[in-house]
């Protein structure tokens, strides 16, 4: 039986980038459908 890994996505302000046990921090640069974000997601584990 394969096992499966979950995804998790958070969305928030200021100070999120700072969340405790985030790991390979990753500042991306990311194309939606919708339009260019105001700003880098941050990517991480």
């Amino acid at each position: 039986m394969d096992s499966i890994t979950p995804v998790i996505g958070l969305i928030g302000g200021s100070g999120l980038y700072d969340i405790d046990g985030l790991e390979d921090r990753e500042w991306r640069h990311v194309s939606t459908p919708w339009g260019e974000p105001s700003d880098q997601l941050l990517f991480g584990r």
